[in-house]
């Protein structure tokens, strides 16, 4: 019983003691009100707003694109992780769209013309620079061969929620895994080709990133790193509770409100 209480303080102790090592570096007015994130592989910063215009931003905080776009719709997510090119998915319009480090956009692509896809309720790039698609009325993940618009593998997920009733909020691929929020179900894990491997204990996550082999989140005021390997997970206190999405580059912590981004390091 005391080793089991020695244990606990020392937890909560290193626990305190991280979140109290805050180093604000920066703070800035977004030039548009933050609805989705994402960052690069060299720390740029990409924030998408609600009527569709993505910005661009520096490591350290400085504005260096901005795209206004010809037809308003919302990203619904946005991925920039390829560092060449950032995709777009835009769930109202059922399209997807590529631009380049300049934001400059090609042409975008609607998922109603493949004939193997339908009521796309989230979409993001893979590795092997094809499609994930994930469909919440007919409960099924598809990946999307981008060339020729066949479906290269498919998971039903009907066997896999436990919870029949779901929530699915966010879909990511990292290190050759797949990983879908949903918030009545936890986090569901799958391979690069489709198949279901486990469902992690988090729930009700809207937006996740990553460092190293940390899944990375915000809930209930507090930054969650969730090790996708080891299956450790460690609460850190944030500097305000009102902050809504977290990215993190090396010992960089970028904090979002709706209007502000505020850069901060953690030693």
């Amino acid at each position: 019983m005391k080793l089991r209480l020695t244990l606990f303080i020392l937890i909560i102790c290193q626990l305190t003691a991280f979140a109290q090592d805050w180093k604000s570096l920066k703070s800035i007015k977004l030039n548009n009100l933050a609805h989705q994130v994402s960052i690069d592989r060299q720390g740029n910063l990409y924030v998408s707003s609600l009527n569709g215009a993505i910005d661009k931003y520096s490591i350290n905080g400085e504005l260096q694109s901005h795209y206004s776009p010809t037809k308003k719709s919302s990203p619904h997510i946005i991925e920039a992780w390829q560092g060449l090119r950032v995709f777009v998915f835009y769930k109202d319009f059922q399209e997807y769209s590529f631009f380049d480090r300049f934001l400059s956009e090609s042409e975008r692509y609607t998922f109603g013309n493949q004939l193997a896809v339908s009521s796309v309720s989230l979409s993001t790039i893979a590795a092997d620079n094809n499609i994930w698609v994930l469909n919440a009325q007919e409960l099924s993940l598809k990946k999307i061969d981008t060339n020729s618009n066949e479906v290269i593998s498919e998971t039903n997920l009907n066997l896999i929620l436990k919870n029949k009733t779901h929530d699915f909020t966010y879909i990511r691929e990292y290190q050759n895994l797949v990983f879908i929020s949903d918030s009545k179900n936890g986090l569901l894990v799958f391979d690069n080709i489709g198949n279901y491997l486990e469902t992690l204990p988090l729930f009700n996550i809207s937006f996740f990133s990553f460092k190293d082999s940390s899944l990375i989140s915000i809930q209930n005021g507090k930054m969650i790193y969730f090790d996708i390997y080891t299956k450790q997970k460690k609460e850190v206190s944030l500097p305000d509770p009102s902050y809504t999405f977290v990215l993190m580059e090396n010992k960089r912590v970028f904090l979002f409100k709706k209007e502000t981004l505020d850069i901060f390091e953690l030693n």
